[in-house]
């Protein structure tokens, strides 16, 4: 009974020091304010937008809102980034008032998913936005195409949708 315990709470441990590593780890590739990591966001906001023009056939006008869209939502994801960066110092320090409890841990895991799910429903309510602007006949090419292009990495797919 005892070895059952001390193994949930490794786990629990482990478990939580995964998820906070990976709240960290994709803050600060999505986040961080470098200059070459801005200059790759708007590599990548070019790329998309020139495979929404040739692939499925965005006019100017789509194109033009497709720009407002993106925009709107770089604004959304940095005020949610800062928001989890400050929330990180306060589940730390809870954490360490609590002493690392069983409770305290399972309380903070569940802050941090509750925050990654915020970002992951503004990341698919920002692709349904771009999706709206599509025509009856551009939707299938988007909606099978679509997630390819966002999963693109390197320079090779960048260059290929210039």
């Amino acid at each position: 009974m005892i070895k059952k315990t001390n193994n949930s709470k490794v786990l629990v441990a482990i478990i939580v020091i995964l998820m906070i590593t990976n709240i960290v780890l994709v803050s600060l590739y999505l986040f961080d304010s470098e200059g070459g990591k801005k200059e790759n966001r708007m590599d990548r906001k070019a790329m998309i937008a020139g495979f929404l023009k040739n692939e499925i056939g965005f006019t100017t006008g789509q194109l033009q809102q497709y720009d407002s869209i993106s925009n709107q939502h770089r604004e959304n994801i940095k005020t949610m980034s800062d928001s989890l960066k400050s929330s990180r110092d306060i589940q730390f320090k809870q954490l360490a008032a609590g002493s690392f409890s069983d409770s305290v841990m399972n309380m903070v895991a569940d802050q941090s998913a509750a925050s990654q799910k915020m970002m992951t429903m503004q990341m698919y309510t920002h692709v349904k936005k771009i999706r709206l602007l599509c025509t009856p006949v551009q939707l299938p090419r988007f909606d099978s195409l679509f997630g390819k292009v966002l999963n693109k990495r390197g320079n090779e797919g960048r260059k290929k949708y210039r």
